[in-house]
């Protein structure tokens, strides 16, 4: 059972996240329009022309990485945000079937015999059940573009720098 101290924990926790991938999207994406607006295309060979062409390139595939995050992590949120639904209506079904008589929704007004009942709270494991391996493949994604991000923001980052040394020495 959770807590409200520790719902608050994980809601404070989940702010934290999503404003630290906008910032991180946001700086990897001003970064690109410095690059961009002060790229001269020249004639492609090895030279610091190439290097801030790729170092571009890699930025831009960082901030395809860092919206991919951005989906996988809405993703986990709708696919948790069902998984509790059912858990929460499931636990709260099999509590009133103590009794062993009639239920009734308080919130929908709907009635449920005990033969009803059983079956919902085997439709709400089942769907629980369902959830499960979908938000694991959603949770690995997520964390997959997180690293794929960062690595490809540093890289492009390291590029532009490599090019714009070289080319003082060029």
């Amino acid at each position: 059972m959770s807590t409200d101290r520790s719902d608050k924990l994980h809601s404070d926790w989940r702010t934290s996240t999503e404003k630290f991938d906008y910032f991180i999207l946001g700086v990897i994406c001003a970064l690109c329009a410095f690059v961009a607006q002060s790229y001269k295309p020249t004639k492609l060979a090895l030279n610091p022309a190439l290097l801030e062409l790729v170092a571009l390139l890699t930025l831009v595939l960082a901030i395809v990485a860092g919206f991919r995050r951005i989906e996988q992590t809405l993703l986990v949120t709708v696919l948790n945000s069902r998984k509790l639904h059912a858990l929460e209506a499931r636990g709260g079904m099999v509590a009133k079937m103590q009794d062993s008589r009639t239920l009734i929704n308080e919130a929908t007004g709907q009635i449920f015999t005990p033969d009803e009942a059983i079956k919902r709270v085997q439709e709400l494991t089942n769907t629980v059940q369902a959830i499960k391996p979908t938000l694991e493949i959603a949770k690995d994604a997520a964390h997959r573009q997180y690293k794929t991000r960062n690595a490809l923001a540093l890289i492009g980052f390291l590029l532009l720098l490599a090019a714009r040394v070289w080319s003082a020495y060029a």
